[in-house]
């Protein structure tokens, strides 16, 4: 039987052939009877050769292709070139099975990817050929749970590890579609609710235990800084580091990295440069990084951030001279007069 797993979601795709070998290791004998090949460079013939031996000694028999309709392309005469394999196909015995991986497109592929492939069309052709789509999970949703969501909960469901909704909510907004990571996340929680006694994952568990967490506290505080928030930047500082989410000196090289890209962002802009461009020259590559940072640009001046970066310069020296702890330098840092950036309209 052929198996063909493909989609911009490489995990569900890695899961969906865990799941087959799983299936098709009844007597423990798969590893010996199971072959992987390259797409790339690969004939009929050679794989032909490989669909077509029988197990040794075993139930089953399994060969995994990494690639091979990604190698071939779309081009013209494919499926006819490969015509004599898929004629193969409706006669291999229900031992055999061959499931080609197809890895996930890169974002600036516009050719279609997989999904435009003449092999891919005459494989659907063929009776009992498995193929398998895993697009991307959606993390928003109009009046109801997204994919994201969903697949999560369903998730815990399946392994009977209880999870409360706003945790659910908490894990997709910090994570967002990165299920490995999210699957990652929900056994290391529920492993430490078991520990401590509590009925369930709760969103103070991931607010605790997520790195993720750790680090949107991180940005919400450099933000709050950049936009010359005080008040409210002066509490992040404390409860992050109250809370050990990051020492002083990291927090700040993240305020001088975040001001430097806004000292290069406002001078483009100045210049009257495009959105195209100032992420071309501050490496940050579209989404809401991007869009955040042009916003806090129009909102201020080149000058009134190098006066910022200064001050948060003197601050560093300050601190490593001695004169003051680190945690201190920050704080004043933080609630000095001199210099401030403009607060974003509406704060």
């Amino acid at each position: 039987m052929l198996h063909v797993f493909h989609g911009a979601d490489d995990f569900r795709s890695a899961e969906a052939l865990a799941e087959l070998r799983a299936e098709l290791d009844g007597d423990g004998m798969l590893a010996t009877n199971t072959s992987v090949l390259a797409g790339r460079g690969l004939t009929p013939g050679a794989l032909t050769q490989h669909a077509a031996a029988m197990p040794f000694l075993a139930a089953n028999r399994l060969v995994i292709v990494e690639g091979l309709l990604t190698a071939l392309g779309s081009g013209r005469g494919v499926a006819e070139a490969w015509a004599p394999f898929i004629e193969l196909l409706p006669q291999l015995p229900p031992s055999n099975h061959l499931a080609l991986i197809e890895p996930a497109p890169r974002r600036d592929d516009r050719s279609g990817g997989v999904g435009r492939s003449p092999l891919l069309r005459a494989f659907k052709a063929v009776p009992n050929v498995d193929v398998r789509e895993f697009a991307e999970l959606r993390t928003w949703a109009r009046g109801e749970p997204s994919e994201v969501h969903r697949w999560l909960l369903e998730r815990a469901r399946a392994r009977e590890l209880p999870i409360e909704g706003p945790a659910v909510d908490a894990l997709v907004d910090l994570i967002g579609a990165n299920l490995r990571l999210l699957a990652q996340e929900l056994e290391k929680l529920a492993a430490h609710a078991a520990a401590v006694g509590a009925p369930g994952i709760t969103a103070e568990h991931v607010r605790q235990l997520t790195p993720q967490a750790r680090e949107e506290t991180v940005f919400t505080l450099v933000d709050a800084i950049v936009e010359g928030r005080a008040a409210l930047a002066l509490r992040l500082l404390r409860r992050a580091i109250e809370e050990g989410n990051a020492p002083p000196a990291y927090l700040q090289v993240m305020i001088a990295r975040q001001l430097r890209q806004l000292v290069r962002a406002t001078e483009l802009l100045e210049s009257h440069a495009s959105q195209q461009e100032v992420a071309e020259a501050t490496g940050v590559r579209g989404g809401f990084p991007l869009t955040k940072l042009m916003r806090q640009a129009r909102q201020t001046s080149r000058a009134a951030v190098e006066a910022r970066l200064r001050d948060l310069e003197a601050a560093d020296f300050s601190a490593k001279s001695g004169r003051v702890p680190d945690e201190l330098a920050l704080e004043l840092f933080l609630t000095a007069p001199l210099r401030p950036l403009r607060p974003l309209r509406g704060a």
